[in-house]
């Protein structure tokens, strides 16, 4: 079997296992309501233009957590909880390096209850990086986020990370109704030759299930709420017009739960050239990716010997057309791939093993055997110091590994190398049965981050945990002990 065929077999087992176990139902959207969820007549596909939120560059922004009826379908517009009143929100893009401070503000009816925000994939210090039961924003109340751009006394890599609620319990209610934004970090120290300007789109990948009215009613199922309609970039199956050369996408599976195996229809390849914690440190090949939510792709896809013919990117686990691409102009490419784009920083070897088993306990999913409390702490790491955290799959579904605070490194799959486009990254794939094992260090900042799957009815549901990062011990300097006085 090819790994293509082998991959897209365990994901749609695994997509298959979110509808088979633990059933369990209860409407907590907090939106007006509407109708039973049916399936609404589909549109037809291609027929709107693919779309991008507004973009800010400014060190200060402003954001209101607003009520807002998106245009998604034809039709009846849908109410969404929003960044700034687009689904997706305000895309904030700034220079690495720069500090940047983002004020939310909570409009919501009470019953939406308070907010916090995460900056996914940023280097925050603890009261920054979105607590799920603390420095909350209230109804009515705002909250400054402030992100300094700097790891480890330098810049900041150049990556795609996105904004979205961590709310306890709530995480995916707020997220699938609308809950998310992206933010980009530019670095100047990345090659300059790739794809730029209007060549370097972001691409949000979503599924949501709409009901007659086109209203999106969230139904908790701790195996993972998924829908029957695609958007890219909140437009339902949308088209792009391109030229004849290359185009880099930012991709990301803004999803509750799917998991999408993305193909090219006309058979060519992507060039993989980063992840979500920035550039790989070469180009990697790909025919198919997969891509679990929270999971972040950067790819370079040539149009070039295409003028006249659409092209689609495909979701090969379902069959979905999700974009059409119309190479409608011919167009000189003076952009470049080169065979060297980042190398990844030597964190050093570990000298502390954790063991993290992301499993099924009585009912519920866990980590360890237990699920979250905020008033455990399960790991210290000691500020500055390298460790090996190994992540273990006991269960029939896949999860997705998230540790906030920093990137990790990748050191094994199952006991064999790493794959080359898995170098550094902040979000893993863990499939059923599987072991991997990642380095990680701990710099800069003390505080409490959290550890939990990104699928985030399993993270509601128990899956996740926070460990503490503490400075190191400090031993006094020892007093010089008093001369004796001499016996008479």
């Amino acid at each position: 079997m090819s790994i293509k065929l082998f991959l897209l077999a365990l994901i749609a087992a695994a997509v298959a296992g979110i509808a088979s176990q633990l059933p369990s139902t209860t409407n907590i959207s907090g939106l007006p309501p509407s109708s039973t969820a049916t399936p609404t007549p589909t549109p037809p596909p291609f027929s709107h233009p693919l779309l991008f939120p507004p973009v800010s560059t400014d060190a200060n922004v402003s954001i209101g957590i607003d009520e807002t009826c998106v245009q998604i379908l034809d039709g009846p517009c849908t109410n969404m909880w929003t960044y700034g009143g687009t689904y997706p929100g305000l895309t904030i893009r700034r220079p690495t390096g720069q500090t940047t401070n983002v004020t939310f503000t909570n409009n919501c009816v009470p019953a939406a209850g308070e907010m916090t925000v995460h900056n996914h994939g940023n280097h925050s210090t603890a009261d920054n990086d979105g607590q799920p039961e603390t420095l909350l924003i209230p109804t009515g109340g705002s909250r400054t986020y402030t992100y300094d751009g700097l790891e480890e006394g330098t810049n900041q890599r150049g990556k795609m990370q996105f904004l979205h609620d961590h709310r306890m319990d709530v995480t995916g209610r707020n997220v699938w109704l609308g809950l998310t934004s992206l933010y980009i970090v530019d670095d100047p120290a990345d090659p300059q030759t790739l794809p730029s300007g209007v060549f370097d789109l972001p691409l949000a990948i979503a599924d949501r299930q709409f009901d007659i009215n086109n209203q999106i009613p969230y139904v908790f199922d701790p195996n993972g709420v998924t829908g029957d309609k695609f958007l890219v970039n909140g437009v339902y199956q949308p088209y792009l017009e391109v030229g004849d050369r290359k185009y880099r996408f930012r991709i990301l599976n803004a999803s509750n739960a799917r998991i999408y195996l993305l193909d090219l229809s006309n058979g060519d390849s992507f060039t993989q050239i980063g992840t979500e914690s920035g550039l790989l440190p070469e180009p990697v090949t790909r025919s198919s990716i997969p891509i679990g939510p929270a999971e972040r792709v950067d790819v370079v896809v040539d149009f070039a010997g295409e003028l006249g013919q659409n092209i689609y990117l495909m979701d090969t686990v379902t069959g979905t057309q999700l974009l059409e691409f119309r190479v409608t102009q011919h167009m000189i490419d003076d952009s470049t791939i080169p065979a060297a784009l980042r190398p990844v920083p030597d964190i050093g070897e570990p000298t502390v093993t954790r063991n993290w088993s992301f499993d099924q306990t009585a009912g519920h999913w866990t980590i360890n055997g237990l699920r979250f409390d905020g008033s455990r702490v399960d790991a210290r790491p000691v500020l500055e110091t390298t460790e090996k955290w190994v992540f273990t799959n006991p269960t029939a579904q896949v999860h997705m590994v998230h540790i906030h605070d920093v990137s990790q490194q990748c050191v094994s799959r199952d006991g064999g190398a790493c794959y080359p486009y898995d170098t550094m990254k902040e979000t893993w794939l863990l499939f059923p049965g599987e072991v991997l094992e990642l380095k990680l260090k701990f710099t800069d900042h003390i505080g409490m981050y959290m550890l939990h799957c990104h699928i985030l009815e399993h993270e509601d549901d128990g899956m996740m945990t926070q460990f503490e990062v503490v400075a190191p011990r400090t031993h006094p300097t020892p007093r010089p002990r008093p001369t004796p006085a001499p016996r008479r």
